[in-house]
Protein backbone atom coordinates (compact mmCIF):
# COMPACT_ATOMS: atom_id res chain seq x y z
CA UNK A 1 0.00 0.00 0.00
CA UNK A 2 1.41 3.41 -0.75
CA UNK A 3 2.44 5.41 2.20
CA UNK A 4 3.16 8.91 2.59
CA UNK A 5 6.32 9.71 3.81
CA UNK A 6 8.62 13.07 3.06
CA UNK A 7 11.86 14.18 5.29
CA UNK A 8 12.81 17.66 4.72
CA UNK A 9 16.31 19.06 6.15
CA UNK A 10 19.01 21.35 4.81
CA UNK A 11 22.82 21.63 4.71
CA UNK A 12 24.24 25.74 5.56
CA UNK A 13 27.54 26.95 4.81
CA UNK A 14 28.16 28.10 8.47
CA UNK A 15 26.18 24.91 10.56
CA UNK A 16 27.32 22.27 8.42
CA UNK A 17 29.63 20.46 10.56
CA UNK A 18 32.47 19.95 7.56
CA UNK A 19 32.79 22.26 4.19
CA UNK A 20 31.42 20.86 1.01
CA UNK A 21 29.10 18.87 2.91
CA UNK A 22 26.53 19.02 -0.05
CA UNK A 23 28.54 17.84 -2.14
CA UNK A 24 29.25 14.90 0.05
CA UNK A 25 25.29 14.75 -0.15
CA UNK A 26 25.73 14.22 -3.84
CA UNK A 27 28.19 11.53 -3.52
CA UNK A 28 26.27 9.45 -1.07
CA UNK A 29 22.66 9.53 -2.84
CA UNK A 30 24.32 8.67 -6.82
CA UNK A 31 26.45 5.51 -5.19
CA UNK A 32 25.98 3.00 -8.19
CA UNK A 33 25.29 0.31 -6.02
CA UNK A 34 21.97 2.22 -4.71
CA UNK A 35 20.99 4.66 -7.72
CA UNK A 36 18.50 3.22 -10.24
CA UNK A 37 18.08 7.17 -12.06
CA UNK A 38 19.14 10.51 -11.93
CA UNK A 39 17.00 13.16 -12.88
CA UNK A 40 17.61 17.10 -12.80
CA UNK A 41 16.84 20.62 -13.97
CA UNK A 42 19.44 23.34 -14.31
CA UNK A 43 22.02 21.17 -12.18
CA UNK A 44 24.17 18.59 -13.64
CA UNK A 45 23.04 15.04 -13.72
CA UNK A 46 26.58 13.82 -14.35
CA UNK A 47 27.38 13.21 -10.44
CA UNK A 48 31.08 14.71 -10.51
CA UNK A 49 29.79 17.56 -12.29
CA UNK A 50 27.11 17.99 -9.75
CA UNK A 51 29.32 17.71 -7.21
CA UNK A 52 31.59 20.23 -8.28
CA UNK A 53 28.45 22.90 -9.20
CA UNK A 54 27.97 22.93 -5.21
CA UNK A 55 31.12 23.12 -4.07
CA UNK A 56 31.95 26.37 -6.22
CA UNK A 57 28.08 27.36 -5.13
CA UNK A 58 29.12 26.92 -1.53
CA UNK A 59 32.61 29.15 -2.62
CA UNK A 60 30.98 31.66 -3.92
CA UNK A 61 27.69 31.88 -1.39
CA UNK A 62 27.86 34.66 1.68
CA UNK A 63 28.90 33.24 5.10
CA UNK A 64 25.42 32.34 6.24
CA UNK A 65 23.96 31.50 3.23
CA UNK A 66 21.76 27.92 2.84
CA UNK A 67 23.76 25.83 0.83
CA UNK A 68 20.97 22.91 -0.41
CA UNK A 69 17.71 21.64 0.89
CA UNK A 70 17.27 17.71 1.23
CA UNK A 71 14.08 16.17 0.72
CA UNK A 72 13.37 12.37 0.66
CA UNK A 73 10.01 10.95 -0.19
CA UNK A 74 8.55 7.61 -0.30
CA UNK A 75 7.92 6.86 -3.68
CA UNK A 76 4.11 4.63 -4.31
CA UNK A 77 5.14 0.92 -4.73
CA UNK A 78 2.02 0.87 -7.16
CA UNK A 79 3.48 2.98 -9.79
CA UNK A 80 6.20 1.66 -12.03
CA UNK A 81 9.49 3.36 -12.67
CA UNK A 82 8.11 5.71 -15.85
CA UNK A 83 5.22 7.02 -13.38
CA UNK A 84 7.05 7.53 -10.28
CA UNK A 85 9.76 9.94 -12.57
CA UNK A 86 7.52 11.71 -14.01
CA UNK A 87 5.64 12.28 -10.33
CA UNK A 88 8.78 13.64 -8.69
CA UNK A 89 9.09 15.92 -12.05
CA UNK A 90 6.24 17.48 -11.58
CA UNK A 91 6.66 18.11 -7.65
CA UNK A 92 10.31 19.14 -8.26
CA UNK A 93 9.03 21.36 -11.17
CA UNK A 94 6.03 23.05 -9.04
CA UNK A 95 8.15 23.45 -6.07
CA UNK A 96 11.07 25.24 -8.14
CA UNK A 97 8.71 27.23 -10.23
CA UNK A 98 10.35 25.78 -13.02
CA UNK A 99 13.42 28.27 -11.98
CA UNK A 100 15.20 26.94 -9.09
CA UNK A 101 17.99 24.02 -9.44
CA UNK A 102 16.65 20.57 -8.72
CA UNK A 103 18.25 16.84 -8.46
CA UNK A 104 16.50 13.82 -7.81
CA UNK A 105 18.73 10.24 -7.06
CA UNK A 106 16.15 7.28 -7.07
CA UNK A 107 16.83 4.38 -5.31
CA UNK A 108 14.57 1.60 -5.99
CA UNK A 109 16.42 -1.40 -7.00
CA UNK A 110 17.87 -4.27 -4.76
CA UNK A 111 17.59 -3.99 -1.12
CA UNK A 112 15.33 -1.02 -2.03
CA UNK A 113 13.53 -2.70 -3.80
CA UNK A 114 10.48 -3.27 -1.39
CA UNK A 115 11.19 0.76 -0.23
CA UNK A 116 11.09 2.62 -2.71
CA UNK A 117 12.61 6.37 -2.39
CA UNK A 118 14.08 9.52 -4.08
CA UNK A 119 16.61 11.55 -2.61
CA UNK A 120 15.37 15.16 -3.69
CA UNK A 121 18.00 18.04 -3.47
CA UNK A 122 17.00 22.10 -4.04
CA UNK A 123 19.55 24.33 -4.49
CA UNK A 124 16.99 27.72 -3.90
CA UNK A 125 18.62 29.69 -6.24
CA UNK A 126 17.56 31.12 -9.72
CA UNK A 127 20.58 30.40 -11.55
CA UNK A 128 20.64 33.45 -13.67
CA UNK A 129 19.56 35.92 -11.38
CA UNK A 130 21.03 34.60 -8.29
CA UNK A 131 18.05 35.26 -6.34
CA UNK A 132 15.90 32.85 -3.98
CA UNK A 133 13.22 31.88 -5.83
CA UNK A 134 11.42 29.10 -3.01
CA UNK A 135 11.95 30.45 0.37
CA UNK A 136 12.93 26.75 1.98
CA UNK A 137 14.20 28.46 5.03
CA UNK A 138 11.09 30.36 5.48
CA UNK A 139 8.40 29.09 8.38
CA UNK A 140 5.93 26.93 7.14
CA UNK A 141 8.10 25.58 3.92
CA UNK A 142 8.47 22.27 5.03
CA UNK A 143 4.38 21.83 5.21
CA UNK A 144 3.82 23.42 1.67
CA UNK A 145 6.25 20.33 0.22
CA UNK A 146 4.20 18.20 2.40
CA UNK A 147 0.79 19.26 1.42
CA UNK A 148 2.41 19.66 -2.74
CA UNK A 149 3.64 15.99 -2.15
CA UNK A 150 0.39 14.50 -1.54
CA UNK A 151 -1.26 16.48 -3.88
CA UNK A 152 1.16 15.85 -7.03
CA UNK A 153 1.45 11.61 -5.89
CA UNK A 154 -2.50 11.57 -5.53
CA UNK A 155 -2.48 13.25 -9.06
CA UNK A 156 -0.12 10.47 -10.28
CA UNK A 157 -2.09 7.26 -8.72
CA UNK A 158 -5.32 8.61 -9.65
CA UNK A 159 -3.73 9.11 -13.32
CA UNK A 160 -2.81 5.35 -12.74
CA UNK A 161 -6.33 4.55 -12.67
CA UNK A 162 -5.52 3.09 -8.97
CA UNK A 163 -8.05 3.46 -5.95
CA UNK A 164 -5.65 4.06 -3.62
CA UNK A 165 -4.91 8.06 -2.26
CA UNK A 166 -2.00 8.87 0.66
CA UNK A 167 -2.81 11.36 3.43
CA UNK A 168 0.00 13.46 5.02
CA UNK A 169 -1.99 13.86 8.48
CA UNK A 170 -1.64 11.73 11.08
CA UNK A 171 -3.67 9.10 11.79
CA UNK A 172 -5.78 10.84 14.86
CA UNK A 173 -6.49 13.73 12.25
CA UNK A 174 -7.85 11.10 9.87
CA UNK A 175 -10.15 9.42 12.43
CA UNK A 176 -7.86 6.30 12.40
CA UNK A 177 -7.62 5.17 15.71
CA UNK A 178 -4.38 3.16 16.42
CA UNK A 179 -0.95 3.78 16.82
CA UNK A 180 1.29 4.14 14.23
CA UNK A 181 4.19 2.35 13.18
CA UNK A 182 7.71 3.48 12.69
CA UNK A 183 10.35 4.17 9.97
CA UNK A 184 12.43 0.67 10.24
CA UNK A 185 15.22 0.93 6.82
CA UNK A 186 16.94 -1.73 5.34
CA UNK A 187 19.83 -2.02 8.08
CA UNK A 188 17.29 -2.36 10.92
CA UNK A 189 15.46 -5.28 8.88
CA UNK A 190 18.30 -6.65 8.11
CA UNK A 191 20.00 -6.67 11.90
CA UNK A 192 16.64 -8.29 12.87
CA UNK A 193 16.84 -10.95 10.39
CA UNK A 194 19.96 -11.31 12.13
CA UNK A 195 18.83 -11.95 15.46
CA UNK A 196 21.10 -8.64 16.38
CA UNK A 197 19.43 -5.45 17.88
CA UNK A 198 20.89 -2.49 17.12
CA UNK A 199 22.72 -0.80 20.24
CA UNK A 200 20.59 1.96 21.91
CA UNK A 201 22.64 5.25 23.56
CA UNK A 202 22.71 9.07 24.08
CA UNK A 203 23.10 11.11 20.56
CA UNK A 204 24.02 14.56 19.98
CA UNK A 205 22.16 16.83 17.39
CA UNK A 206 22.66 19.86 15.76
CA UNK A 207 20.14 22.30 16.01
CA UNK A 208 18.27 24.75 13.45
CA UNK A 209 19.19 28.02 13.01
CA UNK A 210 17.90 30.99 15.29
CA UNK A 211 17.22 28.17 18.10
CA UNK A 212 18.20 28.70 21.77
CA UNK A 213 21.01 26.33 21.68
CA UNK A 214 23.81 24.93 19.11
CA UNK A 215 23.08 21.28 20.04
CA UNK A 216 20.58 18.98 21.80
CA UNK A 217 21.01 15.79 23.36
CA UNK A 218 18.63 13.07 22.76
CA UNK A 219 18.49 9.80 25.04
CA UNK A 220 17.75 6.63 23.04
CA UNK A 221 17.49 4.25 25.99
CA UNK A 222 14.66 6.61 27.33
CA UNK A 223 12.42 6.32 24.38
CA UNK A 224 12.87 3.35 23.06
CA UNK A 225 13.24 0.70 26.70
CA UNK A 226 15.23 -1.58 24.66
CA UNK A 227 13.06 -2.58 21.85
CA UNK A 228 14.25 -2.15 18.00
CA UNK A 229 12.03 -0.44 15.55
CA UNK A 230 11.52 -3.71 14.18
CA UNK A 231 10.34 -4.99 17.64
CA UNK A 232 8.58 -1.93 18.36
CA UNK A 233 6.25 -2.61 15.39
CA UNK A 234 6.11 -6.17 15.99
CA UNK A 235 4.33 -5.37 19.65
CA UNK A 236 1.72 -2.52 17.92
CA UNK A 237 0.78 -5.61 15.06
CA UNK A 238 0.27 -7.87 17.10
CA UNK A 239 -1.69 -5.17 19.96
CA UNK A 240 -3.92 -4.07 16.57
CA UNK A 241 -4.36 -7.78 15.98
CA UNK A 242 -5.49 -8.08 19.54
CA UNK A 243 -7.68 -5.44 19.29
CA UNK A 244 -9.45 -6.03 16.07
CA UNK A 245 -9.94 -9.61 17.54
CA UNK A 246 -11.87 -8.12 20.69
CA UNK A 247 -13.94 -5.53 18.78
CA UNK A 248 -14.71 -8.62 16.10
CA UNK A 249 -16.21 -10.68 19.11
CA UNK A 250 -18.34 -7.93 20.25
CA UNK A 251 -19.74 -7.50 16.85
CA UNK A 252 -20.44 -10.58 17.15
CA UNK A 253 -21.91 -11.32 20.14
CA UNK A 254 -24.18 -8.00 19.16
CA UNK A 255 -25.11 -9.78 15.81
CA UNK A 256 -26.31 -12.71 17.56
CA UNK A 257 -29.09 -10.55 20.01
CA UNK A 258 -30.13 -8.63 17.40
CA UNK A 259 -30.96 -12.15 15.53
CA UNK A 260 -32.45 -13.59 18.44
CA UNK A 261 -34.12 -10.18 18.99
CA UNK A 262 -35.56 -10.40 15.51
CA UNK A 263 -36.67 -14.02 15.62
CA UNK A 264 -38.59 -13.03 18.15
CA UNK A 265 -40.68 -10.19 16.53
CA UNK A 266 -41.03 -12.01 13.42
CA UNK A 267 -41.39 -15.94 14.47
CA UNK A 268 -43.40 -15.02 17.51
CA UNK A 269 -44.78 -18.97 17.97
CA UNK A 270 -41.59 -19.74 18.11
CA UNK A 271 -40.72 -18.04 21.48
CA UNK A 272 -44.40 -18.94 22.43
CA UNK A 273 -44.06 -22.74 22.37
CA UNK A 274 -40.71 -22.66 23.91
CA UNK A 275 -42.48 -20.99 26.89
CA UNK A 276 -45.27 -24.07 26.73
CA UNK A 277 -42.52 -26.74 27.29
CA UNK A 278 -40.80 -24.85 30.02
CA UNK A 279 -44.30 -24.71 31.46
CA UNK A 280 -45.17 -28.65 31.18
CA UNK A 281 -41.75 -29.47 32.60
CA UNK A 282 -42.51 -27.46 35.70
CA UNK A 283 -45.68 -28.86 35.93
Amino acid sequence: MAIYSLHHSSIGKSTQDEPYTASAHIRYITRARALSRLEGERMPTDPAEAMDHLREAEDTSRKNARVLDKVMLALPKELDGEQRAALVRSFAEDVTKGRASWLAAFHDKGKDAKNPHCHLVIRDRDPKTGKRVIGMSEAGSTERLRELWEQHANVALAEAKLDIRIDRRRLEEQGIRRKPTIHEGVRARRLSKEGRTPPSRRRSYRNQPRTRSRSRVVDYRKLDKGLSRTAYNQRIRMERESEQDRWAAIDAERQRIEIEHLRGIHRPDLDNGVARGRKRKLE
